[in-house]
């Protein structure tokens, strides 16, 4: 294990210390593309917290093997989940701020140096920005904010990998270890209730969305029982959502990856007699649209 405590420069409020956390799961082959993305940070009073959910693979030999002390390595004894796992990289943060970092995504190198800078200039409580997309730009959000009206409309923001927060606000919003999927989306619902999230349209980190595991790939061939069970945070904000965002939700979740399952005809039929005709028109609509864009 590696152990490093830093602590803010006495006096000085210029530079306070940021807390990475990575939490990983049988990626020993790509988690040190993620680890270095954080080391060679423009803004350089980071440390790393690497908290590695029971990996089965060499995960450990290979956080052992970097030199650097500011990387910090904790394994959990069994499996719990992302959601867990963030939670044991809040915990045993000791910056100001905290930011989470995907382990198979990687940070431009002036991500924390930018939204550091949002910080000073607005009075936010978290940082959300932009991304890539296996190098290619994600559609813009125009706002400098996050608002909970744009969280009910859907999660567009990945925070997994481009979420910064108060670590003051973090012990009084925590992952929900009951959300399998869609924890991302319950926290920053969370956080926006009571704080305020900033938004950088810059595009300050790569999503490696590839054939590697991951669990939007593991989505294409669920049953229909499996679907249902990732609906979780839906059921828990069923009344902020409200009918017709729910019934939206629960169907495009339910028809993600529609074009890769077999027996289309029975998925959609029981989309339509469980979430209804608009909803499941609804969401088939900005599949066309979402396609056209991104032929454009």
């Amino acid at each position: 294990m590696i152990e490093a405590q830093h602590q803010e420069t006495a006096g000085s409020h210029a530079e306070p210390l940021v807390t990475a956390v990575i939490c990983t799961y049988k990626r020993a082959n790509l988690v040190t593309r993620a680890i270095r993305s954080v080391l060679n940070q423009t803004y350089k009073n980071i440390e790393i917290i690497v908290v590695d959910d029971a990996s089965p693979d060499n995960t450990d030999e290979v956080i052992a093997g970097l030199s650097d002390q500011r990387i910090r390595y904790i394994r959990h004894a069994q499996n719990k989940g992302p959601s867990a796992a963030r939670n044991t990289g809040i915990r045993a943060a000791n910056g100001s701020y905290v930011a989470f970092l995907d382990d198979d995504d990687e940070w431009k190198s002036d991500k924390i140096e930018r939204q550091l800078q949002f910080f000073e200039k607005a009075p936010v409580d978290a940082v959300l920005c932009a991304s890539f997309v296996n190098d290619k730009r994600t559609r813009p959000f125009s706002r400098k904010s996050v608002r909970l009206e744009d969280l009910k409309r859907g999660n567009v923001f990945a925070p997994g990998s481009g979420l910064i927060v108060r670590a003051s606000v973090l012990k009084n919003v925590w992952f929900d270890e009951s959300i399998g999927h869609g924890e991302d989306w319950d926290a920053l619902i969370s956080i926006a209730s009571g704080y305020r999230i900033g938004y950088l349209d810059e595009p300050l980190y790569n999503v490696n969305d590839a054939s590697h595991e991951r669990i939007t790939n593991a989505a294409r061939n669920m049953p229909i029982s499996a679907l249902e069970a990732r609906m979780k945070v839906l059921a828990k904000h069923r009344e902020f959502f409200g009918s017709y965002w729910f019934k939206y939700h629960s169907a495009h979740t339910f028809l993600s990856y529609f074009q890769h399952r077999e027996m289309k005809g029975k998925h959609l039929l029981y989309a339509v007699q469980r979430y209804g005709a608009v909803a499941v028109g609804a969401v088939l609509l900005a599949k066309v649209r979402k396609k056209l864009i991104h032929a454009a």
